[in-house]
């Protein structure tokens, strides 16, 4: 971590630092500087972030709540590890999150909302073709976040929060993968159609292709790692 980001903590209110240093592990742990079953423990994440037990202790039980770390008993807590049954379990949910946000948007679908999807594929094509496939994945998140938001509904939206830090972790195992990423916007696309169109039924049809083939994805990516 960079120095300016460590005097940012020292400086920062007890409340600021806690947060400060839970987004930093987190972002650690999600771009896999911690890879899976590294066991973080707290007096070394003192040391490392430059602050006191109580706000590395809190970050520690938040992560732990969103399921990117597993306390180990006399050891402290360990970047917790993904099976295919991980993977299943959360695009399971976030694509009902999903159909359900897109049966909410009949009256939402206006010029605002589609601009907003448009700038989003726009970006995710852009970034593709010049390599950066992490931003192009940013902006993939962008559009998904964006149907939820739109829908206007604030459980919804928190319960699709725990969800987006799992399905963030798990993007992180692709950004080098660029064939996934041109066969999802080619699936982002085909949402858009339909939803321009009004066409909620179809639209719900192609984030449901969508989902199953990045679930497969991941399921033939496991089992890949497994049998090498």
């Amino acid at each position: 971590m960079a120095n300016e980001t460590k005097m940012e903590i020292l400086n920062a209110s007890a409340e600021s630092k806690q947060q400060q240093a839970y987004q930093q592990i987190k972002h650690d742990i999600i771009n896999n500087t911690y890879p899976e079953g590294t066991v973080l423990a707290e007096r070394k994440l003192c040391e490392i972030y430059n602050v006191s037990r109580s706000p590395i202790r809190n970050a520690i039980q938040q992560l732990t709540h969103e399921g990117l770390l597993t306390l180990v008993p006399g050891k402290g807590a360990a970047v917790t590890g993904f099976s295919i049954e991980d993977i299943l379990e959360v695009y399971d949910l976030i694509e009902v999150l999903q159909l359900y946000a897109i049966r909410s948007l009949s009256a939402r679908i206006d010029a605002y909302f589609l601009s907003f999807l448009e700038t989003a594929l726009n970006k995710m094509k852009l970034y593709m073709e010049e390599g950066n496939l992490t931003k192009a994945a940013k902006w993939d998140q962008q559009f998904h976040r964006f149907l939820i938001t739109s829908s206007s509904n604030k459980r919804l939206a928190s319960m699709y929060d725990q969800l987006e830090v799992q399905n963030t972790r798990f993007l992180s195992t692709t950004a080098d993968d660029n064939t996934l990423a041109r066969r999802s916007y080619q699936e982002h696309l085909a949402i858009f159609h339909h939803l321009k169109n009004q066409d909620l039924e179809q639209a719900q049809a192609e984030l449901q292709k969508h989902y199953k083939n990045i679930k497969q994805y991941y399921v033939d990516k496991l089992i890949s790692r497994i049998q090498i």
